[in-house]
């Protein structure tokens, strides 16, 4: 039980449009790499007519965007468009940058944030959400990254040339002894070595067998490779998939102050929304945290709405590691709506620290830690609503923040070492972005890895 509640804190807003302003964003090139689609019938709710990558033979270094071109047979509203990606072994690899929108019969064009890939290979197409369902389109593309172009080493053939034209030195009498020699060895040579470069058109990369993949905010495996983007050697210490119907309640509690069945006040007095249990659900792969216009009574004060959060007080906490969870954070046009939040807290705020790894702060994503010493921080530059990987590595006096894989800013003050609890919740505040109800966080997953 917490002695003192949570108190996130936001920064002033110069403060966070001005290192917003001091991240740089990537360069990305363009290429060609079209899959041109025949029309389909209209009856279907979304139709894509184009797919672009700016390249199909990436380095893991260089960023990819993606350009997909899509109308609806009729008007429809998408809670999520995005251009899925899964990798050979059904991790998953979405281009960041997904929206929430209505399409019609007119063609709009999509086109989320850039991103690199690991060397492999992959496929994509675009998948949108609507009435809670995940849809996943044709066509599917492939391409590899970070591809090393070993055809051109049959070059080696050359060199064993200069020994036919050695041979016919010894020409005292032997003339054509050699040269048979010479040209037979040659020739049989080339064509082995030639051989083995079709392997590459081996091509089932077009693995379109991942198209069933029911949803693309799920990976398949618990474990992944370890943390998105962080190095090292790890080893998995807690994980939900939420793959089944109801919330585990041997990892999580439904609500604030460990109470699975109340509706408990907020967690800051700047929050209106109070939490109850029936704002929490597990389905379709997700647990689902959603916010409702409803008056709601919780220690005889009515506030506005009633949202949910899970934690994991009393259940599981940890001291260092990797932390990472994939959110669906709700949208107010191109920004996150309400104050949604993924975070760590120990048992005595603020002296065992709190570890703000993703709160939507004026319709940002943004991280900080707090202890004594304070709450610095930052906010990644970018539209954040939609589904996105957040993660955070914490170890001794330091916590390095990575949103989809890459690295959004480092705190090394007041770093502590004392135990602290998962936390996930779907708050409403001034605080946050725009107001939105009602309005689903969605969870894919949570896991932690320590060395």
């Amino acid at each position: 039980m917490l002695n003192n509640a949570k108190h996130r804190r936001s920064k002033p807003a110069a403060w966070k449009r001005a290192a917003a302003a001091g991240l740089a964003t990537a360069t990305v090139a363009t290429g060609a790499a079209v899959w041109a689609v025949q029309s389909q019938a209209a009856t279907l709710p979304v139709v894509v007519d184009s797919l672009t990558l700016s390249t199909d033979t990436p380095s893991a270094t260089a960023p990819v965007t993606a350009t997909a071109k899509v109308h609806a047979g009729k008007r429809i509203s998408l809670q999520s468009l995005t251009v899925a990606v899964r990798a050979a072994n059904g991790a998953n690899y979405d281009f960041p940058g997904a929206i929430q929108t209505t399409l019609g019969t007119s063609q709009t064009t999509f086109k989320p944030d850039s991103r690199t890939f690991p060397a492999g290979k992959y496929t994509y197409f675009v998948a949108y959400k609507a009435g809670g369902v995940w849809k996943n389109l044709t066509p599917v593309g492939t391409f590899t990254s970070g591809a090393v172009a070993p055809a051109p080493t049959p070059t080696p053939t050359p060199s064993s040339t200069p020994t036919p034209t050695a041979t016919p030195k010894p020409t005292p009498s032997a003339t054509a002894t050699p040269s048979p020699t010479a040209t037979a060895t040659p020739k049989a040579s080339p064509s082995p070595t030639l051989t083995p470069t079709p392997t590459p058109t081996a091509t089932p990369t077009p693995t379109p067998t991942l198209t069933p993949t029911p949803t693309p905010s799920a990976s398949s495996s618990p474990a992944g490779g370890g943390p998105l983007g962080i190095a090292g050697s790890w080893r998995p210490v807690f994980a939900d998939e939420f793959n089944s119907s109801s919330l585990d309640s041997s990892k999580w509690t439904p609500n604030w102050l460990g109470c699975p069945t109340c509706t408990t006040p907020p967690v800051t007095g700047s929050e209106t929304a109070a939490y109850a249990p029936s704002q929490v659900s597990v389905g379709g792969g997700s647990l689902h945290l959603t916010t409702a216009k409803q008056d709601t009574v919780a220690n005889g004060k009515t506030y506005p709405y009633r949202s949910g959060m899970v934690q994991s007080n009393g259940k599981a906490q940890f001291t260092y590691g990797a932390f990472e969870a994939r959110i669906y954070l709700p949208a107010a046009g191109t920004t996150i709506a309400n104050w949604p939040a993924f975070w760590t807290d120990g048992q005595n705020w603020p002296t065992d620290g709190e570890m703000d790894i993703m709160e939507g702060l004026g319709g940002d994503a943004c991280y900080h830690y707090h202890s004594p010493s304070g709450g610095p921080g930052g906010c990644a530059p970018g539209n954040y609503s939609g589904w996105h990987t957040y993660g955070a590595e914490w170890k001794p006096g330091s916590v390095t923040y990575y949103y989809d894989g890459k690295q959004v800013g480092q705190i090394t003050t007041g770093i502590s070492s004392s135990p602290q609890y998962l936390i996930l919740n779907n708050a409403v505040s001034p605080e946050g972005g725009q107001i939105v109800a009602p309005a689903d966080m969605q969870v894919d997953y949570v896991r932690v890895w320590q060395h």
